[in-house]
């Protein structure tokens, strides 16, 4: 019997797909409390696969952290200093040549640290290309309202803080905002009541990896919809060692893996007919920088060397080796293979809530494999 190529969250445990076929859904049993470090050796109930002719193709959220939280200037968000094509404008660029549509969260109250209008200058360049405009909000020391991260906030003050970046992003393109990621994934179960209060519809703040998910969990990779509001996670996607049994766990992020196994990724998702997932990466995704203790010596390498924010600051040494070729190769598959395509989050609303009530939660298995 050949190796799984995914594991489904089946009534609080994960069990391994195996066989043809699609994952029984349990949408209202509560995920496992972790990911395994080896496959498991019970299998998940599989239903059988439906007619060619009726299935559909899986959706693939191309989203897009958008944001230079150290810098004031805007390096990490444009590329400025880099090359143009290394930060969004080479994203747009790529998923232009390919008329593929994404997702672009915006982290607005940077428009404080950076030049004036540089920022709104990027939304609108984003919003003209037919992308949506989401909000992404990461706190700063300078934003007496803003200082913590949103865990740490009140229903009322999260609430606060969302309408103050809605409001930014609609006086920028005159655009209802609809779709929210947090900084840094940190919410928790009051951000969904404060999502509803402002009237943001769709979330893809659950990261299942992630310390700074304070809510109780609900959800690995499954649409699921808490109090109202759509979550849509970050997909998860677990990798085997070459030698061995042993997994870690990771998402479907340019980030995080390789163009060989964002590839493998692709056709466990296709092979088991989920019908949605979210790929994420950053504007500076293209970028090859290092983000240090302070103390750390600096590197000669460093073209530009950020303030410390948050214990932490950020050289930047020039663009990343094939980070560029990765994604638009990356892009190539969506675009050429039937069974996928890509959409933006806020046209998806209306089959993200059919799908909230009975997706069954499944999680790529890839093998750890090195670029090309």
């Amino acid at each position: 019997m050949s190796a799984p190529d995914a594991v489904a969250a089946v009534d609080g445990r994960f069990l391994a797909c195996t066989g043809e076929g699609v994952p029984v859904a349990t949408p209202h049993a509560p995920p496992p409390p972790s990911f395994p470090t080896a496959l498991p050796g019970e299998s998940a109930p599989i239903a059988p696969p439906a007619p060619a002719a009726e299935r559909r193709p899986t959706t693939v959220f191309l989203t897009v952290d958008t944001e230079d939280a150290y810098f004031t200037r805007p390096h990490l968000m444009t590329g400025e200093g880099i090359g143009r094509e290394y930060g969004v404008h080479g994203i747009l660029e790529l998923l232009g040549q390919r008329d593929l549509p994404a997702t672009f969260f915006v982290n607005v109250f940077e428009a404080d640290r950076q030049p004036p209008g540089a920022v709104r200058d990027v939304v609108r360049q984003i919003a003209g290309h037919g992308h949506e405009v989401a909000l992404h909000t990461h706190p700063a020391p300078h934003l007496e309202w803003y200082d913590r991260p949103l865990f740490r906030k009140t229903r009322e003050q999260q609430a606060d803080i969302l309408r103050r970046g809605c409001d930014l992003l609609a006086s920028w393109t005159g655009q209802e905002v609809r779709t929210f990621r947090a900084g840094g994934y940190a919410i928790d179960d009051r951000t969904f009541e404060a999502l509803a209060d402002t009237g943001l519809t769709v979330d893809s703040s659950v990261f299942f990896l992630s310390p700074n998910n304070h809510n109780a969990p609900f959800t690995v990779n499954a649409v699921r919809e808490r109090g109202g509001v759509v979550e849509v996670p970050v997909t998860c996607v677990l990798r085997g060692a070459p030698d061995g049994p042993a997994l870690d766990a990771r998402k479907l992020d340019l980030d995080w893996l390789s163009p060989p196994e964002l590839d493998a990724a692709l056709d466990a998702l296709t092979a088991r007919a989920v019908p949605f997932a979210v790929f994420m990466m950053h504007s500076f995704s293209f970028i090859e920088k290092a983000s240090l203790p302070p103390g750390t010596a600096p590197s000669p390498r460093a073209r530009f060397t950020s303030e410390v924010l948050f214990n932490r600051f950020v050289e930047i040494y020039g663009p990343r080796a094939g980070a560029r070729e990765g994604f638009a190769a990356f892009l190539d598959r969506i675009a050429a293979d039937p069974r996928l395509r890509a959409q933006r989050l806020d046209t998806a609303e209306a089959d993200l809530r059919v799908a909230a009530r009975r997706m069954a939660d499944v999680v790529p298995v890839v093998a750890r494999r090195a670029a090309a």
